[in-house]
């Protein structure tokens, strides 16, 4: 019998902690922001807290912990880039008649070291692990509760390694057991003393994510509940089930994502309750999710399929959905259709498909707001699928992916295709599940594929942009900023 949500007591301070700290937490991010461009952090504003004050507590420490976590809220993380931008990206979207050129760049492709969102997310990311670093490395000489020491050094060391695995696969190559111990992936910054660092390759980088993943699982306790805005240990599991079928390691996906598809904390949603995870941003198969609050939230990842003033004004959205994935759906029996699309008049005076996955908590007052989960259940089905497949073990893979299906689609008959049309099957599963929560992008470039935009009715620029599996801007430039301040770093090819 699944567990009813309950707050753990580390889920109830967090909440009343969250609005105390995240201003200090923000401005602690920001300082370390401004050095991150700086031959990686060692340099100081002459306002900022030395070194030596910044953790000498507990207390100290959960700031810093709510630094990192305040940093997934922004647009250069979770709040935009990472989950909508990147799908934008590729053709599961278009710019509509008349947008507002947001994020037209990437969405052109036209990418180079000084565009503004490869330098946000590099810096974001290095000053959040600045975060995290201080903690791994200063934790032990701080007084305190042993247990709340030993979990704040988990979530920081689960932080540094999803940090930097968003990194390895934005600005290095996709993981290739044959290349990746020469292929050049990204600093990882264990230590922040450190001056010009190179960058480590693709294969060291997952190797460290990997041990730090294992080190926090050992310091995390066990989970119970689900719909949680912090690092758990099922979390750490669930991400490592996500790096392990990214290496072609299925055994270490099957073994990880088995043991959240059998957990009793959690269950897949479906009917009006799977609807309703989007609209609230709570249900039973959220692991994780960015915490936002009605006084401390982050970037809209929705505004832009909606773009308007408020609820009674018409939509005047900047991207739509492509027609092939709109059309992949069946609206009479797949609840998903609800649930990501709206059919809709615009203030472009056309009627059409909208992108419908973020809503609006009511909760919040601006458009398109809703907690990003970078986490669900449902991937967890998926990896455990895939990994089955491509091991052609296609009972196993026909299980998953039926048990996925019962709960979005009426009276769903078992899956039985085989071989190849089954791990076809599966991955343009991960299309309709996962659009525009940064997967699509991903597992175009893990799987060696390009893709071309098909020009279709109400969409404007770059809607038939052709990309090949070989395009160097599958791995971003490393910054501008970056590369005035460090003078061992390395571009990549093709910039």
């Amino acid at each position: 019998m699944k567990r009813g949500k309950k707050e753990s007591f580390h889920q109830v301070k967090f909440k009343k902690m969250y609005r105390k700290l995240i201003y200090s937490s923000s401005i602690v991010l920001l300082l370390l922001a401004m050095t991150a461009c700086e031959d990686f952090f060692d340099k100081q504003p002459h306002d900022s807290t030395s070194k030596e004050n910044i953790l000498t507590s507990e207390k100290d420490a959960q700031t810093l912990l709510y630094g990192m976590y305040s940093g997934f809220m922004s647009s250069a993380s979770y709040g935009k880039y990472l989950s909508v931008t990147l799908d934008i990206m590729t053709d599961a979207s278009l710019a509509s008649a008349g947008f507002t050129n947001q994020m037209g760049d990437l969405y052109a492709w036209k990418i180079n070291p000084g565009t503004s969102e490869v330098g946000s997310v590099w810096a974001n990311h290095y000053a959040s692990i600045y975060n995290t670093n201080y903690i791994i490395n200063n934790i032990a000489s701080i007084e305190g509760d042993a247990e709340n020491l030993d979990r704040i050094l988990g979530e920081a060391l689960a932080g540094r390694a999803l940090l930097h695995y968003n990194l390895v696969r934005l600005f290095g190559k996709a993981y290739n057991n044959e290349t990746a111990s020469s292929d050049p992936g990204v600093p990882y910054i264990t230590v922040n003393e450190i001056d010009s660092p190179v960058r480590n390759s693709v294969a060291e980088v997952y190797k460290n994510i990997v041990s730090d993943l294992e080190d926090a699982e050992v310091l995390l306790g066990d989970n119970r509940f689900y719909d949680n805005v912090i690092f758990t240990k099922d979390f750490v599991r669930g991400l490592l089930a996500r790096v392990f079928l990214e290496m072609k390691n299925y055994d270490g996906a099957i073994a990880y994502s088995t043991l959240l598809i059998d957990s009793e904390s959690y269950a897949l949603s479906e009917g009006i309750s799977f609807i309703n995870m989007w609209l609230n941003d709570t249900g039973t198969e959220i692991i994780w999710k960015v915490g936002y609050t009605p006084t401390d939230f982050g970037a809209a990842p929705g505004y832009n399929f909606y773009n308007r003033n408020n609820a009674n004004t018409l939509p005047m959205p900047d991207y739509i959905p492509a027609e092939w994935w709109v059309n992949s759906f069946n609206p009479s029996i797949d609840v998903r259709y609800p649930a990501y699309l709206n059919y809709t008049q615009t203030g472009f005076g056309w009627a059409g498909h909208l992108i419908y996955k973020y809503p609006t908590n009511p909760a919040y007052t601006s458009q398109g707001m809703n907690m990003p989960k970078p986490m669900r259940l449902a991937e967890m089905y998926l990896i455990r699928a895939e990994s089955y497949a491509f091991k052609d073990d296609d009972n196993a893979a026909q299980d998953d992916i039926s048990a996925l299906l019962e709960k979005r689609i009426i009276n769903h008959s078992r899956v039985t295709l085989t071989g190849d049309e089954l791990k076809d099957f599966i991955l343009d599963e991960r299309k309709r599940e996962l659009m525009f929560e940064g997967f699509y992008w991903y597992d175009l470039k893990r799987h060696n594929k390009g893709f071309e935009r098909v020009p279709q009715a109400n969409t404007s620029t770059a809607n038939d942009l052709l990309i090949t599996a070989d395009d160097y801007r599958w791995q971003w430039p490393i910054p501008t900023s970056e590369l005035n301040g460090n003078e061992n770093i390395r571009q990549n090819e093709g910039y």
